[in-house]
């Protein structure tokens, strides 16, 4: 069977939550607009918040298209991730080499 590699990476809230500050709007505004270049560079396949609901600490997931090591250092250029707000957490994944679409359809609009 033939994969390709890919890494996962979840962001994850920390043991101690930074409190709010005047920087949160700009802090969020860096994040996203990190995630999204990445995204354009096709160093990120797909990205988003998580809605827990086993698990309150993961906030948000992303596949990067990179080995581990190089998804790691990109998560921890993040933005967010450098305010504190995140602890990343790593790891591979060998998707099988089917046809796959994601992200095509809308179900919630904020």
């Amino acid at each position: 069977m033939k994969f390709q590699r890919l890494s996962i990476v979840r962001l994850c809230s920390p043991e101690v939550v930074p409190p709010d500050s005047p920087d949160d709007d700009r802090i969020q505004a860096e994040h996203l607009a990190y995630l999204g270049g990445l995204r354009e560079k096709g160093i990120i396949a797909l990205n988003g918040p998580v809605r827990f609901k086993d698990s309150p600490k993961f906030r948000g997931m992303t596949i990067y298209t990179v080995d581990v090591d190089e998804a790691r250092a990109y998560a921890l250029n993040d933005p967010a991730v450098k305010a504190g707000w995140f602890e990343v957490v790593v790891d591979g994944w060998w998707l099988p080499n089917i046809p796959v679409t994601l992200g095509d359809k809308v179900d919630i609009e904020v």
